[in-house]
Order: C-alpha cells, then structure tokens, then sequence
C-alpha cells in the first residue's frame, strides 16, 4: 500500500513539474465577420483558430457560440460567457470589459461605390465630420456608432456585414466604413464581377486598430482564464504558431 501512495505522489508530481493540468472548459461567444469569424468557415475561421490555438496553450477548453454583436456583447457583460472576439481596443469597452492582450491588427477603411452618383469621385476626408453630407453604414455594436453620433453624421447599422455591402452596391447608403480584409472578403463574395465599383478613400479611418477578446468581469474566475489566455498568446508567439496562422490568413500583426 506504501509503495502504491509513494508512486502516487511522485506521479502528481511529476504533473506538476512538467504544466500537465486539465484543460478548463470556457464559452466563447462570436458572430458573423468573415474571414475572421463564421460558423461557415473552417475552423470557423481566421480569429477563432488563432483563438483555439490560444487556448489550447493556455490549457483552456474552449466552446463556441454565434450571436449577433450586440447580442454577443450582452451575454458576456451579464456573465453568462467569459468573452467575445474579435473587437477593436478601444477605450470605452474598457468601462465594462476587461482586455486580453493583443491578438491581431485590423485596419479600417471607408468604402464607396463609384455607381452612386453621390460618390462619383473620392470627396476630401480628413476626419469623420468630412461625411456629414453622406449617410454612413456600419456593423451594429461597432465601435463607430458612438463615432459617427458624435460627429453629426447620419447612419445606417444591420446586423451583418453582407447586409450594409448590398446597401452600399444599391446606393442606399454612400459610405462604409470596416476593417478592410472582412469588408473585401464579402464585397467579392457577393458582387464577384463589381469588385472594381468598390473604392477606398485615400485615408483610412484611424490607426491599425489591436484586436483582442473583451471578457466578463462577472464570469467565475474570469481574471484567472485571461491570465492563462494571455500566457498561451505568449506561448504560440515564441513557438511559432502565432505566425503559422497569421501568415496563412495574411492577417496584420
């Protein structure tokens, strides 16, 4: 019996010297955003596998759900998820969030349809207030709804990207402004044989944005699960999974 309780203990520690732990299982929520995130995607993905990569690192489990953004943002702020991705850092999310260390970069630009008589040829666009003429589309729950409030210029929001780019080719909106890789990734996936029409103002909006997970303050142990996710972020940069699959989806890092 001694010898069975020794090798016991030697075992346990020998788990403990080496990180062996089992994995914690977390709630995810996203939402439609390709390529960086959809339930049609393999891997759902571009964000999410560098999200599972993640995790797998941090010895966390994770679970995916799709929601709306709006709705996303819900769940996790009422602790029913630990967090959401992919959203842009910025500073009045960190009011009710906490932030996970940067995962990618994403850079906004403001796309017109040279169809749209109102938008024949690039206006001059310094700062959102330059768009008060126009009617402006966005995603709901982004970031730019406050922006564009703020600037005294008139906006549309839907719910999916798919949804303002039909807008934008049927002239009911005059710009549109989303990080360019997702908003070019549908605009050829809907309007394959117009993807000339689509045209990007000379200045973007903004710097390149970080993009991280926002996560619930009221989730059990939620400070804990961000330090491990943080320390499998770290993990993949120095082994070389982080470039493997940002390389893969030419994702700015």
């Amino acid at each position: 019996m001694k010898k069975i309780i020794v090798f016991a203990l030697m075992t346990i520690g020998l788990a403990v010297n080496f990180g062996y732990s089992e994995e914690i299982e977390v709630p995810f929520i996203t939402g439609e955003w390709a390529p960086y995130t959809s339930e049609q995607l393999p891997e759902y993905g571009a964000a999410t596998e560098l999200v599972s990569a993640i995790c797998k690192a941090g010895g966390i489990k994770p679970s995916y759900k799709f929601y709306p953004w709006k709705r996303a943002e819900n769940i996790v702020e009422k602790g029913q998820a630990f967090a959401s991705f992919p959203y842009a850092a910025k500073d009045e999310k960190k009011a009710v969030f906490d932030f996970s260390d940067t995962m990618f970069y994403g850079i906004n630009v403001v796309i017109y349809n040279v169809k749209n008589p109102k938008t024949p040829t690039p206006i001059k666009f310094e700062k959102l207030g330059d768009l008060k003429d126009y009617k402006v589309g966005v995603l709901l729950g982004s970031f730019l709804e406050k922006e564009l409030a703020n600037a005294g210029v008139a906006y549309e929001t839907t719910p999916q990207i798919e949804n303002t780019i039909k807008k934008l080719q049927a002239g009911r909106i005059d710009f549109y402004i989303d990080e360019q890789v997702a908003a070019y990734d549908m605009i050829k996936k809907l309007f394959p044989t117009e993807v000339d029409n689509f045209k990007t103002l000379e200045k973007g909006y903004g710097e390149k944005m970080p993009n991280i997970i926002i996560v619930s303050r009221t989730y059990p142990n939620s400070k804990e699960i961000l330090k491990k996710f943080n320390e499998g972020l770290a993990i993949i940069k120095q082994n070389g999974e982080y470039d493997r699959i940002t390389d893969k989806y030419k994702m700015v890092k």
